[in-house]
C-alpha cells in the first residue's frame, strides 16, 4: 500500500510539472483563449499609447453596429513587444500601432527584433496610426473590416490618400478599387 502511495505520488509530481511548463510556452494559461479569439474580432492596443486604447474603443464601436458579427473587443496588451510577440504567435490576428511601430514590428527591427519579422497589412489608415492585421486573414474578413470603417460616419480621422505604413491587405486593396466582397 505504501508502494502505491508512492508511485500515485511520483506519476502526480511528473504530470505537475509538465503542466506547469505549458504556460510558459504560450502568454496565457486559459485554454479557452483559441475558442475566444475565434469567436471576437480583437483589436489590440497597448498601455504605453493610451490614444491607441481610445481609437481602438472607437473602432470597435463602429464594429459593433456596422459588422455585429464580428463580436469586436479591444485587448489590451501592456507593452508594443507583447503585441509583436501576439501577433508573431498568431495569438492575436488584429493590432492598432503608430505607422513608426507598425513599419518595424513587420520588420522585425530595433525593439522588435526579438520577434522577427511579422507578416503584416494595412487594414485602415489614420493620420497616426495603422489598423495592421495578418497578413494570413482572409480578403474577405479584411474587406469587411475596411467597409465598416471607410463607411461609417464616425469622428475617425482618415489618411487614405497617404501612403501606408505597411502595403493594403489584398482584400482592403479591392474594397478602395470599389471590387465587390470577396468569396
Amino acid at each position: 500500500m505504501l508502494r502505491r502511495t508512492f508511485v500515485r505520488a511520483g506519476i502526480g509530481l511528473v504530470g505537475g510539472c509538465a503542466w506547469v511548463g505549458i504556460p510558459a510556452l504560450a502568454h496565457t494559461p486559459y485554454r479557452q483563449w483559441v475558442v475566444y479569439r475565434r469567436k471576437h474580432l480583437l483589436i489590440g492596443c497597448h498601455r504605453q499609447d493610451p490614444e491607441t486604447y481610445a481609437l481602438a474603443r472607437r473602432m470597435v464601436a463602429i464594429l459593433e453596429e456596422r459588422l455585429p458579427a464580428a463580436r469586436a473587443r479591444v485587448a489590451r496588451a501592456p507593452t508594443p513587444g507583447r503585441l509583436a510577440s501576439l501577433l508573431g504567435t498568431d495569438q492575436l490576428d488584429v493590432a492598432l500601432l503608430r505607422h513608426a511601430d507598425a513599419s518595424a514590428m513587420a520588420a522585425g527591427k530595433g525593439d522588435y527584433a526579438p520577434y522577427g519579422e511579422i507578416a503584416l497589412h494595412t487594414l485602415f489608415l489614420h493620420p497616426e496610426y495603422a489598423l495592421v492585421g495578418r497578413a494570413d486573414i482572409p480578403a474577405r474578413h479584411a474587406w469587411l473590416i475596411a467597409h465598416a470603417l471607410y463607411e461609417s460616419d464616425a469622428d475617425i480621422p482618415l489618411a487614405a490618400d497617404a501612403s501606408p505604413p505597411l502595403p493594403w491587405h489584398d482584400g482592403v486593396r479591392s474594397f478602395l478599387a470599389g471590387q465587390p466582397l470577396p468569396d
